[in-house]
């Protein structure tokens, strides 16, 4: 059940296109920032407690909806499981790099600025300026669909919520620092750090694995907060990505690494997939 939901929600999101318009977070924005007028003064709410509560209700509503629905048809369960699924989905990364790769081809620099803005470069560190757009893009694969496919393997569709939200959350606060900002970053990275290095070996396997692994290796292991540095050295290993020092990288042949990168991430999502398919032939996913 659970592979055929992520099937059915990634073949939706092919066929049909991008599905962002049916991915409206207004609500939980103005519910988030709503508590935070009524509890801020709580001396609970500056730290994780806060953040707990910030998520526990909209999780509490989803899992009530569940069990009502369990009630009538397990065939209603299912497809809610698959509809939060593909409301957990970040907005559709492949799409938004072919833009960009059409925009760099195209020597459009607003647009490609534009787009690096949804690709969200500024906040990825890396030596030079084809190097973080290529390490954010290896990040933002994570964020958009291989940590909520995870979560919702883990603990079904309210695992993918919680991640999206958490995902959500940090985005909002931004570089905002404080116990309640802070509380949210530490989640984010426990969250993320199984994820991260099952996508990082995904990235060796699907690439170079001599690279990816040296990647691996060269990268920083400080905890739940090394995960990103994690994901973007195994990915560049990966695609053996090394540029001359000092040179500034020409938009067509930086769009021609960011094709590879796609190319990357989706060979990845293949041998996650084949992965999950074996397991659920073997019996170890329901």
């Amino acid at each position: 059940m659970t592979l055929i939901s992520i099937l059915v929600g990634l073949a939706l999101e092919y066929f049909f296109g991008a599905l962002d318009r049916i991915r409206n977070f207004f609500w939980f924005d103005a519910y988030s920032l709503w508590l935070e007028r009524q509890c801020s003064v709580k001396a609970f709410w500056n730290g994780p407690a806060g953040v707990l509560l910030t998520l526990a209700l909209p999780l509490l509503l989803l899992h009530v909806v569940a069990v009502l629905l369990d009630r009538s048809s397990i065939i209603l369960v299912f497809l809610l499981a698959t509809a939060v699924f593909i409301y957990s989905l970040g907005p559709d990364l492949n799409t938004l790099l072919d833009k960009y790769i059409t925009a760099l081809h195209g020597g459009d620099e607003v647009s490609a600025s534009h787009l690096e803005e949804g690709i969200r470069v500024g906040g990825i560190k890396g030596e030079e300026a084809g190097e973080r757009i290529l390490r954010s893009i290896l990040v933002r694969a994570h964020e958009h669909f291989f940590g909520v496919i995870f979560w919702f393997i883990i603990l079904g569709m309210m695992g993918a919520l919680l991640y999206c939200l958490t995902v959500r959350l940090k985005e909002r606060l931004g570089e905002i620092r404080g116990g309640y900002a802070d509380a949210v970053t530490r989640l984010h990275g426990i969250l993320m750090w199984p994820s991260a290095r099952l996508q990082a070996l995904g990235y060796a396997l699907a690439g170079d694995l001599v690279g990816g692994l040296g990647g691996w290796n060269a990268a920083r292991d400080e905890g739940t907060g090394s995960s990103e540095d994690l994901i973007g050295s195994c990915g560049l290993g990966a695609l053996n990505y090394a540029p001359e020092a000092g040179a500034e990288i020409e938009p067509g042949k930086l769009a021609d690494w960011v094709q590879e990168s796609q190319a990357l991430i989706n060979r990845t999502l293949l041998i996650w997939l084949t992965a999950l398919g074996f397991m659920t032939l073997g019996g170890w996913l329901a």
